[in-house]
Parts: structure tokens; sequence; C-alpha cells
């Protein structure tokens, strides 16, 4: 039995399944396949989406992605760094689109139309973008305007993630020599055109990219002044806004944290106070942007109690102490409303200070905080919806009291607010 010899299948051909043969890749073929489908398809854009219709039951889109999406965004293969092979070239590309909005329109609908006929060819048009972006510097200035145009369409259905145009703030030769900045123009002019400031904060803050829009510009031009005379001058004052904000945020964040280590130090005012104006100095927060801070940092710095009779007594305690703070920042009325506004919301989202806004607001009226005219502006028409019909009522004898004693200044010698000012119960 050990010595038997085991069969042999020496001299059989073995014959492998269909499945498991492997296909060549082979790009250039399948480019002039297509090309001539697309160049005999017809002259319009609706023949050629009904040839990529067609075409992609018998065409392996899947595996070709990328020389499709070249062909019909350069009109052929693009070599590394974005050289075109010369033939086999389709002519109705997006790059010999004419640089204009409704004109590519047109061809954003056939990219929509084929991207949701072959779903899995959506990743590959956003690797498709990204890729391509890098190229920018090998086309010429009215493709990179056709294609900036039908990149912020595309931002806009949305076709592809805001992630797709990273490059453009990635790439050191785009950004160096302007054509981050220029292609990125001409592309948030189309984009906010379709879908507004709104639309495109929340897409830049879902892929990361709203605090680096200055690395658009080139190095030695990535200062807000830049940033904002070029976005200006381009039409595009809500990006300037946008940007503005975003850099407001961060700068009232650090102040924040600042401020909560003072206050759980329990550092003198005079600090305090010190450290809002170099913010202000160093930075483009403005005075009401600390008086917000600052009420914010105080209110929170404490465990209030939830007993509505005992919450009054330590709400007026604790803000007596740093009622100053707030004098060199209030000196407007601006910022006196918005004061008064965030008592009126800090208040109402508590129910256990819904009885105490009138004597908060008293406070500081005694402290020349709040002058008469920032309390009477915000009792007629400054107020907002919160708790408005409460907190109306509450203020309506201390506004009686400021009309009462405004009408008898004008005869009269003024008297000590302190001693006219209405009971605080």
């Amino acid at each position: 039995m050990a010595g038997k010899e085991l069969p042999s299948l020496s001299g059989v051909k073995l014959k492998t399944r269909k499945r498991d043969e492997k296909v060549k890749y082979d790009a250039s073929n399948f480019c002039e396949q297509v090309v001539g489908g697309l160049n005999a398809a017809g002259g319009s854009l609706e023949d050629v989406s009904q040839y990529l219709d067609q075409a992609g039951s018998t065409k392996d889109y899947r595996r070709y992605a990328e020389p499709l999406f070249d062909i019909l965004l350069a009109g052929g293969m693009l070599a590394p760094g974005g050289k075109r092979e010369t033939r086999p070239r389709f002519e109705l590309c997006v790059f010999n689109a004419e640089p204009m909005v409704e004109a590519l329109r047109e061809y954003l609908r056939v990219f929509v139309h084929l991207v949701r006929r072959y779903k899995y060819l959506q990743k590959s048009l956003d690797e498709e973008m990204r890729k391509i972006l890098k190229f920018l510097k090998a086309f010429s200035d009215q493709e990179r305007r056709s294609l900036a145009i039908f990149t912020g369409l595309c931002l806009a259905e949305p076709l592809i993630p805001a992630t797709a145009i990273g490059s453009l703030m990635t790439s050191e030769i785009l950004v160096k020599e302007g054509l981050s900045l220029e292609f990125s123009t001409a592309m948030f002019q189309t984009w906010i055109n379709e879908k507004g400031i709104a639309h495109i904060g929340s897409v830049l803050r879902k892929a990361t990219l709203e605090k680096r829009l200055l690395e658009l510009l080139p190095p030695q031009r990535q200062t807000a002044d830049h940033f904002n005379a070029h976005f200006s001058q381009a039409g595009l004052e809500p990006l300037v806004k946008f940007r503005q904000a975003q850099e407001n945020a961060s700068f009232k964040k650090k102040l924040r944290e600042e401020l909560e280590g003072l206050f759980e130090h329990d550092a003198l005012a005079e600090e305090i106070v010190e450290l809002c104006q170099q913010h202000m100095a160093s930075t483009s927060l403005t005075d009401v942007d600390v008086t917000v801070m600052l009420w914010r940092c105080i209110m929170g710095s404490v465990e209030w109690n939830k007993k509505q009779e005992l919450v009054a007594e330590q709400a007026l305690k604790h803000l007596k102490a740093y009622t100053g703070l707030f004098l060199p920042f209030c000196e407007r009325g601006t910022p006196q409303l918005t004061l008064l506004i965030k008592m009126q919301e800090f208040c109402y989202d508590r129910m256990n200070f819904m009885k105490v806004f009138h004597k908060i607001v008293l406070l500081f009226y005694k402290n020349d905080v709040l002058t008469e005219q920032a309390i009477l502006k915000w009792y007629s028409d400054a107020h907002v919806a919160k708790g408005k019909s409460v907190f109306l009522v509450q203020m309506k004898p201390m506004v009686d009291w400021l009309q009462t004693a405004e009408e008898e200044s004008d005869t009269e010698q003024p008297t000590d607010k302190t001693a006219l000012a209405p009971d605080d119960t």
C-alpha cells in the first residue's frame, strides 16, 4: 500500500473558470471606445447622457471610472501632472464649455444623471475632483474658469463633498502662484449664488475647512485684511463675514477659557478688565462680545439654588461683586441692550430666575452699568420673545418711574437714582 503510485494529471490541460480569468487593465482601449461612442452619439449633451446611460451595461465603469471622468471633464485621459493625450479627444467636455453658469449647468445634469444611475461612481467622482484640482497649473485660464464654475455647481448640488477641494489649500504650488485664490473666487461666486452663505458654512464646517480659508491666499498675503479686500472686491462680502465670524468664535473661545480660569482663582477685577481689554486690542472682538462673555462666565461660575425664594438673594449678592467689570465695556447703548437681552434669555431659560429679572436690571441700573435710555429702549421694542409677557409686566413699575423721572428732570434738578429707584420687591 505504501509503495502504490498515485495517479498523475501530467499531460492534462486544466481549464480556468471564466470567473477566475483576469482581464488586462487597458484604459487606452476603454478611452478609445468611449470617446468614439460619445462623438458618434450626437452633438448635444442630451445625446451624451443617453449614450453614457446605455453604455454602462456593456462598459466596465466601475473599473475604468478614472478615465471615464477624465474624458467627461478634460476630453481625454490625463497623465500625471495634467498633460492630456492628444488622441482620441472628446470635444463636448467641461473644459471646452463656455465659462458661464447656465452653460455648465447642462453639464452638471449629465454628471448627476450618470452618478444616480450608477451609484458606485459617486466615490470615484470625489477622487477624480481631488486629482484634477491638483493639476490646475497644466490647464488654460479658460479651462480653469470653466472647471471652477462647474466645481461650484457640484458643491451646491451637492454632487461632491467639500473635502474634494482641500488640495486648493494644501498644494504649495497652487497657493504660491495664486491659482488657488483665482480658482476659489470663481467657485465661491457660483456656489454662493446657487445656495447662499448658510449652505456654504454648513458644508465647510462638515469638512472642517471653515477655519482654513486664509490658506487659499499666497503665503505672503495670508492675512485677514488681504482676504477681506480680495473677496469683497469680488462681490463675496457674505464669505468675508463668514470667515470673520469663524475667527471671532475662536477668539471668544480663547477669552472664555482664560476668564473662567480667572474667576475660578478669584482674580482681582483689575486683572479681569485688563485681560478683556488686551483681547479687544489684539483681536476683532468688540465691547459687545466682551460684555456677553463676562455675563456668561459670571453666571456660569456658580451653582444656583433650585428654590425660587432663595435664588434671588444669591444672584444679587453674586452679581453685586461683579457689576463694576461691565462699566468699561457698557459705555455705549449697543452693549447695554445686548446685556439686557442676555439677562432676559438667562432668566427665561431657568424657571427659578423668572421672578428675578427686574431685580437684576435694577441692580445694574443703580451701579451705572445700564442707562435709562437703554432700559426704555429694551422695554419699547428691543426685547426678545422669550418670557416677554412676564418680564414686561415685571419691568412696568420701573419703566413708569424712569419716564416720570425723565419728565421731571426737564424742570427740576435730577435726584440721586439710588434714592428714587422703585422698590425691588
